[in-house]
């Protein structure tokens, strides 16, 4: 298949219109006419990946994250991202990004991080531009629990070790989950009547602000509530022809 292909069927699970204002999505590098018969599946681009997408002889990466945010004035080896961008170009290897549409689709990361942890009857936290899509998702556990319960619960499903703030002896039955860097959510998640909020990097004075109001919130890192996308491409992909190659990158940050 083409890139433009491979584009296209990750568009058709993830329209490109409900990325946020800010993002930069779609085919980042690289020509749409290209063949694309290696995939490299990853969560961020970096030079680590960069380097596997040589080694592997990708013609095509598919990330989570965006490669550029925003606009440069010079493409140097000088650079961290000018020396990437060299190096993809003189391998011909495209980079495609499915970020904020990705969170925010009815199937995107958010609505699967709500299966994960069985909620029922979720919603967006903060609604798209259509039914069912937006940031965040907030809906019921099938037993309720303390707040304590559900971290060792959320450690154990997302394989990481995380923080918690507030209560944890709060009785949960209502939760909300935002991947990522979400925890804008947590304000109007908690008008919506969530009992906890499990999300990643939260900043330290607004996580005191928020347990001052009574909101229990669990930080459980960037990384573990984004690094299932890398399965989610996958399976949209799994038909499409080519060899897919999920990158071995790891956490940047390490438990210690």
């Amino acid at each position: 298949m083409k890139v433009n292909e491979i584009a296209a069927l990750i568009e058709r699970e993830f329209p490109k219109e409900l990325a946020e204002e800010w993002d930069n999505v779609g085919l980042l590098v690289g020509r749409g006419d290209s063949d694309a018969d290696r995939i490299l599946l990853t969560l961020d681009v970096t030079p680590f990946v960069v380097e596997e997408a040589v080694k592997a002889k990708a013609d095509m990466i598919v990330a989570h994250h965006p490669v550029l945010f925003s606009g440069i004035k010079r493409i140097t080896g000088d650079s961290r991202i000018g020396d990437m961008l060299l190096t993809l170009c003189r391998n011909n290897i495209a980079v495609y990004a499915a970020h904020t549409n990705m969170d925010s689709a009815k199937t995107g990361l958010n609505n699967k991080l709500a299966q994960m942890f069985g909620l029922k009857n979720a919603v967006p936290v903060e609604p798209g531009k259509y039914e069912g899509t937006g940031l965040g998702r907030i809906g019921e556990l099938e037993e309720e629990m303390t707040a304590g319960e559900f971290a060792h619960k959320a450690k154990e499903i997302l394989k990481t070790p995380l923080r918690l703030s507030g209560d944890r002896e709060r009785i949960v039955k209502v939760v909300a989950v935002g991947s990522g860097a979400c925890d804008d959510i947590i304000p109007r998640a908690k008008q919506m009547g969530a009992d906890l909020v499990l999300t990643g990097d939260c900043k330290y004075h607004r996580n005191q602000e928020y347990t001052d109001l009574g909101i229990t919130v669990i930080d459980a890192g960037h990384y573990p509530t984004e690094i299932i996308a890398m399965d989610m491409f996958e399976q949209i992909l799994s038909e499409c022809g080519a060899e897919l190659i999920k990158s071995q990158m790891t956490d940047i940050f390490e438990f210690i």
